[in-house]
């Protein structure tokens, strides 16, 4: 077996074109959980962008208003909130609009999915071409926050996902070896095959999903980029399964969903349900856990040097330390943390907070004085109930400020700590 050339067009001539990507038409959504709290109607726009000479045309697929469940509809208005990016890939032969079922499924449970169309070409994902046209539409959908329709709406600071399935698999697995793209956070490479060495550039939680009797893309090469893989990672196998005979298992989504969720959101109860979502008589489930939130060095916000612009206060329950930042009720109020970094380079920040009000408390992330983000606390439903918030910033080697900046007159949540690693 070689890495980067084992799929051939070969196989897509004995059989595979017809394999590769074509989504049963009964399919339908994936059971949403918590987080968000209810599902969304799906909205979807048109970007005719370039990499250089080579069209990324795009669809991307996003929480809309209305009612929850149906086909996409068309430059439909964006649901209120911010909500993070998972791409996804389709197949050779195929199309976002015939990978309706897992692109439908995500984006109703509050994710941005952008999904190129390309005409695969074998050399292309093979070189590493359509893995870098993928970089290129996530930069492209990051930059949506800053203009249109989408303004305001895409949550640019907690990283990026990527999926996709057989060729969009295997250009998922390049994004986290060979044409690494330190931005990914998790991803799902689905029926791939291993496409080189993993990349220290890239922290990702990745999951897997494979039929063992898959007679075009191996197996046992699939199995050898998970071993390879640091952890958290699992591999939901589908025994008997072919190349897409899963996709008409409701398993399929529901894990992948809450993959997603979980990775990006930080919603343990999504990791806790995976097990059941993803375990039967015809599955095999595999996961091995890594630090389920930022380990490292934590700093708190009520220990000095900390900068509390507000009180620390001690009166809701399931804090950490001595006590959190209370800030002031005010556009402009902020906690700031200092940071030490052992290295310059990309850190994952566990923004520990809790908000008890009805409405989400957005904030602009400051790093050493410059804006890198803009954040979206949202609701925890009560003070005493905690949850993390995973954001990625670039630091210099020592020490650095972490400031969190109220955008409303209604300030900041209560903000407990930060994990730095």
């Amino acid at each position: 077996m070689k890495r980067r050339t084992f799929l051939q067009a070969g196989a897509a001539a004995a059989g595979g074109a017809a394999l590769l990507n074509a989504w049963p038409a009964n399919a339908s959504a994936a059971a949403l959980g918590p987080a968000p709290s209810t599902p969304f109607a799906v909205g979807v726009r048109r970007y005719d962008w370039r990499r250089g000479s080579r069209p990324c045309t795009t669809y991307v697929y996003y929480p809309a208003t209305g009612n929850p469940g149906g086909n996409p509809v068309s430059n439909a208005a964006v649901a209120a909130g911010m909500f993070p990016i998972y791409n996804f890939t389709h197949g050779y032969g195929s199309s976002p609009q015939n990978s309706l079922f897992i692109i439908r499924a995500l984006a109703a449970a509050g994710f941005i999915v952008p999904a190129p169309h390309f005409q695969h070409d074998f050399n292309d994902v093979n070189n590493g071409n359509t893995s870098r046209d993928v970089s290129e539409v996530l930069t492209q959908t990051l930059a949506l926050n800053g203009t249109g329709p989408l303004s305001g709406h895409i949550d640019t600071a907690v990283g990026v996902g990527v999926s996709g399935h057989s060729l969009g698999g295997m250009v998922t697995h390049g994004l986290l070896t060979s044409w690494p793209d330190s931005r990914i956070i998790s991803a799902n490479p689905q029926s791939c095959v291993d496409m080189g060495n993993p990349s220290s550039a890239v922290k990702a939680k990745v999951l897997f999903v494979h039929g063992d009797q898959d007679p075009t893309t191996s197996y046992n090469s699939a199995r050898q980029a998970y071993a390879e893989l640091p952890p958290a990672k699992a591999f939901l196998t589908f025994l008997g399964g072919s190349h897409t005979s899963f996709w008409s298992d409701n398993r399929f989504p529901t894990t992948v969903v809450d993959w997603a969720r979980w990775t990006m959101y930080g919603d343990t109860a999504a990791r806790d349900r995976l097990p059941g979502d993803a375990t039967s008589a015809r599955t095999r489930w595999e996961f091995v856990p890594g630090s389920d939130g930022p380990a490292g060095q934590r700093y708190e916000a009520e220990n000095s040097p900390a900068v509390c612009q507000g009180t620390i206060d001690s009166n809701h329950a399931g804090y950490s330390g001595s006590g959190f930042c209370n800030g002031t009720s005010a556009v402009g109020a902020y906690s700031e943390l200092t940071v030490t970094a052992v290295a310059a380079g990309t850190a994952t920040l566990g923004v520990r907070f809790a908000n008890g009000t009805g409405a989400a408390r957005p904030a602009s992330l400051v790093v050493n004085g410059s804006t890198v983000a803009t954040v979206s606390f949202e609701s925890t439903g009560t003070w005493t109930a905690w949850s993390t918030k995973t954001l990625t910033a670039a630091l210099n080697t020592g020490s650095n400020t972490v400031r969190l900046v109220s955008t409303t007159a209604a300030g900041l949540p209560n903000v407990d700590f930060i994990d730095v690693r």
